[in-house]
Parts: structure tokens; C-alpha cells; sequence
């Protein structure tokens, strides 16, 4: 037996056993990958599960935070990948439902498999190479995030306008001024804070911002033809034109100089 060359030893092995103990080992010979168990352990209450591979320590990050991460993210279904980063850096607030669920767990260092179920991924639409209704597994590392400073707050007395236009544009004198008012032909240098209405949050702060008068909303032009050179005004937005997507905002305007428009490009 021992002298058999290869070919003759196999054809002599398979005499001695039966054809199905003999497919069964050819079979084995060539062993198929396995389908990858890509699970978690822990779930939370909206449907998210996670497992702590490596816990971090320290803050956790906000929903306002940006983070940098090391990530993998794979079909539930199948374990295939479909996409991997090094470093990578975005907004939580700019990610899917689950992905963002899991980052709020997580500490810097730590690294967490999250297990992200269709309706907190991509739904029935899917995304690119993420077929519909596709249940997602992410292994993520948390290397730092940044939480940006929180934003100004109008106070509640300073929110309001005691006049009104026959547009309905509603307008407070905050600082009053004897300079010129301004023209259709001039271009406005302002600051400006756009904020909540209701809240008074400012969304929004420009300075030294150039604003031909010819060129801007027939509500803002209006504005800044109330108002003095030097002088700083509160306008407020009528009522009709917010909707629930876009609530009422108002706006605080320092005019700081009036100029010739420049000439309209043909």
C-alpha cells in the first residue's frame, strides 16, 4: 500500500469503502466558507442591539457631537461587507437612527459591534449595495469626538417687535441712528442674527455681510429701507409665513455702511 503511487492509492481507498463514505470525504477535502455569526448580546428599548468588545472611558457624545471613527459595516444576512473607514469623521446627527443610537453608548477607545435592524438602517428603500429591508452589523471603534459650544439665546424681552408695517412686517428700534436710509441702487454692509422666534436661538451670525438692496427679498429689502445708517433694528417675520418645518424666525440687523450696488452682470 505504501508503495502505491498517489493516483493508484486513491483508486485503491476508494474500493474499500462505499460511494457515499467515499463522496462524504471528497466533500470534506474542500471544505465551503463558513456563513460568518455576526450577533449582539444586549438590547435596547427602540430595537437596537450592541456588544462592548472594548470598553472606552470618559464623556459620552451628544446628539450634536462629531466623532471620528474606525468602522466596518456587513450584511446581517450574509456577513459581506459593504463598507469600511479609517479615521473617519461626521456629524452623529448625520448618520442612520441605529448607528447613531450606538455612538451615544459609546466612550473614546471603546469599540462596539452594533447590530442595526432595517428600520433604524435603511428601511425598505435600502442604499446603494444595502439591499431593501437589509437588518446591518457595524464593528466601530470610537477614537475622540468634539461637542460644539451651544449657541446664543435671545433673551425673551428682546425677541418681540411693537411695530408693523402694511406688509406685516413687524420691526423694533433696539439702537437708534440720523444717517441716511437706504436706497434700491445702494448695497447694505451688515451684521446679523437670525433666531427662533419662539426660542430665541440663534441659528445663524454674519458679519460685515454685503447685501445689494436690488438683489435681496422684497421682505428684507423693506427692511433695510427702515432703517437709519448706524442704526440696529429687530424684525419680525409675519406669522403666515412659517409653516411646522421651518418655524417663524427673526432677525437683528446692524447697518454698518451703504455703498454703490455694483452693476448687474449681464
Amino acid at each position: 500500500m505504501k508503495n502505491l503511487k498517489p493516483v493508484a492509492a486513491l483508486a485503491a481507498l476508494s474500493t474499500a469503502f462505499s460511494p457515499i463514505v467515499f463522496a462524504s470525504l471528497a466533500i470534506a477535502a474542500e471544505p465551503t466558507a463558513a456563513k460568518p455569526v455576526l450577533t449582539c448580546k444586549i438590547k435596547t428599548a427602540e430595537g437596537l442591539s450592541y456588544t462592548v468588545i472594548k470598553a472606552g472611558a470618559g464623556e459620552k457624545p451628544g446628539a450634536d457631537a462629531r466623532v471620528e471613527v474606525n468602522y466596518s459595516g456587513r450584511l446581517a444576512s450574509d456577513g459581506s461587507e459593504f463598507d469600511a473607514g479609517q479615521g473617519a469623521k461626521f456629524k452623529i446627527g448625520g448618520v442612520i437612527p441605529g448607528f447613531a443610537q450606538g455612538l451615544k453608548l459609546m466612550q473614546p477607545g471603546g469599540k462596539y459591534r452594533l447590530c442595526i435592524p432595517a428600520a433604524l438602517g435603511y428601511g425598505a428603500e435600502g442604499s446603494g449595495p444595502i439591499p431593501a429591508n437589509s437588518d446591518l452589523v457595524f464593528e466601530v471603534e470610537l477614537l475622540s469626538f468634539t461637542t460644539p459650544s451651544p449657541k446664543p439665546v435671545i433673551a425673551p424681552a428682546d425677541r418681540t417687535c411693537n411695530q408693523t408695517t402694511a406688509s406685516g412686517l413687524g420691526y423694533a428700534v433696539m439702537k437708534a441712528a440720523q444717517g441716511r436710509v437706504a436706497t434700491d441702487a445702494d448695497m447694505a454692509l451688515v451684521d446679523f442674527s437670525l433666531f427662533d422666534a419662539e426660542t430665541g436661538v440663534v441659528d445663524q451670525q454674519r458679519q460685515w455681510e454685503k447685501i445689494p438692496l436690488a438683489m435681496a427679498t422684497p421682505m428684507f429689502a423693506e427692511a433695510l429701507k427702515l432703517m437709519p445708517l448706524g442704526s440696529t433694528y429687530r424684525f419680525c417675520m409675519p406669522s403666515s409665513a412659517a409653516t411646522e418645518a421651518e418655524p417663524a424666525t427673526n432677525i437683528i440687523v446692524t447697518l454698518i455702511d451703504l455703498r454703490p450696488a455694483p452693476p448687474a452682470e449681464d
